[in-house]
């Protein structure tokens, strides 16, 4: 897959990312993990997936759209400021906080709607 292939896929690859973190937050609301999972050890892979993938977002997707798309850069900007915000909950969901939880599900959910309705399309456009 080259580059551009890999790009292509990512608006669907970032829908179903999505999806899988939106599951792993429900697990961790509802205090329970099926098949015996430790919630600590959930909630560590969640908070290491979800840094992970807005990571990968501001390093490798974010630069690769603003170059391609110039009208996406405030939209982008507002993304990345997302992301500090997150980063700050997620640093609570850690250190155990009761709030950061339900507050990083909010903060979270609002943030992947308008990736999911804004750069999906545009990502699944892209071509060599």
């Amino acid at each position: 897959m080259d580059e551009y292939e890999r790009f292509a896929a990512y608006g669907t690859q970032m829908v179903m990312t999505h999806a899988r973190l939106r599951d792993m937050l429900e697990d961790l609301l509802e205090g329970g993990v099926e098949g015996g999972v430790d919630l600590g050890i959930h909630c560590l892979a969640f908070c290491t997936a979800l840094t992970e993938h807005h990571t990968d977002e501001d390093v490798n997707v974010f630069p690769m759209l603003e170059a391609r798309h110039p009208e996406l850069r405030e939209f982008l900007g507002r993304l990345r400021q997302d992301h500090a915000v997150i980063a700050g909950l997620v640093r609570g969901v850690r250190q155990d906080d009761p709030e950061a939880l339900s507050a990083l599900a909010a903060v979270m959910e609002t943030h992947f709607r308008g990736e999911e309705k804004r750069l999906v399309e545009v990502l699944n456009e892209i071509r060599g």
